[in-house]
């Protein structure tokens, strides 16, 4: 009877990632040594970046091949994540005093699970959603034009109306300084009359 060798022991093989990227943001948006720099929002369903400049010289090369910022964020809106917007449009801050919140409803706060449900968008998708995007903003921009315009429409027109009222009241003016006139030559004439009848004629 022939022994079988016993079959080799069965290996462990660790899951692979397809979104390298978003474990990477997780673990560095966990890292404890840099909350001061990253770190989840109040509510745990977003996270804020302080101070871009010392993020992206310290953070960054740590975790990742690089330390450019407008590098991560275009990452990040490959993946999904969208900014909250904090400041209003053109409102312009120092780089040390900037605060950058991003969101994505799959990265959450004690969530990891969530994290593989996190694709990277096709091309097609980011160019679809780039070209929505800028069709909303230029949406929003035709807006404010065409808001801005009926403002201005609307103070002319007062401006017009409040014209018209001074001059019908400079020809209320005129027509009260003509009758005046008329009557003070009336009262003359009648003098005129009086007198010269009152001397036969002569004055």
């Amino acid at each position: 009877m022939t022994h079988l060798p016993p079959p080799p022991p069965a290996t462990t093989q660790k899951p692979t990632h397809t979104n390298t990227f978003v474990h990477k943001l997780y673990n560095m948006v966990i890292d404890s040594h840099y909350q001061h720099l990253i770190a989840w929002a109040y509510a745990g369903t977003s996270f804020i970046v302080c101070n871009i400049m010392e993020f992206s010289r310290d953070v960054l090369p740590k975790h990742f091949k690089h330390n450019n910022f407008s590098s991560f964020v275009r990452q990040l809106n490959m993946y999904g994540f969208h900014k909250v917007n904090k400041s209003p449009r053109g409102h312009r801050t120092l780089a040390e005093n900037q605060i950058w919140e991003f969101s994505h409803a799959k990265f959450i706060r004690n969530k990891p699970d969530l994290l593989d449900e996190i694709k990277r968008k096709t091309m097609e998708t980011s160019d679809l959603n780039r070209r929505d995007t800028n069709s909303s903003q230029n949406q929003l921009e035709l807006q404010n034009h065409l808001s801005i315009l009926q403002n201005a429409q609307a103070e002319m027109i007062q401006q017009i109306q409040h014209l018209y009222n001074n001059f019908k009241d400079v020809l209320k003016e005129l027509e009260s300084t003509k009758q005046k006139q008329e009557n003070h030559f009336e009262m003359m004439r009648s003098l005129m009359n009086y007198i010269l009848q009152q001397n036969n004629g002569q004055i």
